[in-house]
């Protein structure tokens, strides 16, 4: 009899780790696809939109970096969900860099490329100032735990996404 109990209590002891590993919700994941062939896993990722603000009677000089995160894509005035979706870029190369050509979503199908809206961006931003959008970046932690970066798509000259094949991003499934 205390065998049998001794295997049940074993067994409910085995059992009770998988369950609560079983619960927990997955981390969200995105793999990106890089122009060298290689791809990257991202867990907890982010799209992370960068902009610069300044006053209308300051130099641009002046200008305060910002960031906005989102789970969603944002290009002009539209919002693409993106959660299960697949983002394909395509590059042209300008001297020595590569800027982006077309993209386009899986079930959304082709996008305008064009910087995303001052009122998606930056709603609460002040008359008196001026917005500049810069790029739209995507951030998480690796499958081995390193934090990452990666530039998708550049909105400005002053920013060069993707210099080499390592780093230029050519695709993105969103799990």
């Amino acid at each position: 009899m205390q065998s049998l109990s001794l295997v049940g209590l074993t067994g409910a002891l085995l059992l009770s780790p998988l369950t609560i590993v079983a619960q927990e919700a997955p981390a969200s994941l995105a793999t990106l696809q890089l122009a060298d062939g290689t791809s990257v896993a991202l867990l907890e990722w982010k799209l992370s939109y960068e902009f610069a603000i300044w006053r209308k009677k300051d130099r641009i000089s002046n200008a305060k970096s910002e960031t906005r995160d989102s789970s969603t894509l944002l290009l002009g005035k539209k919002n693409y969900p993106i959660a299960g979706d697949t983002l394909t870029l395509t590059h042209r190369e300008e001297g020595d860099s590569f800027r982006v050509a077309s993209m386009s979503l899986k079930l959304a199908g082709e996008l305008k490329i064009e910087a995303p809206d001052k009122d998606a961006i930056a709603p609460n931003l002040e008359k008196d100032y001026l917005y500049q959008p810069r790029s739209l970046d995507i951030s998480g932690m690796t499958l081995s735990g390193i934090g990452r970066s990666f530039c998708i798509v550049s909105f400005s000259a002053l920013v060069d996404c993707g210099r080499t094949e390592t780093t230029r991003v050519v695709g993105i499934d969103f799990n």
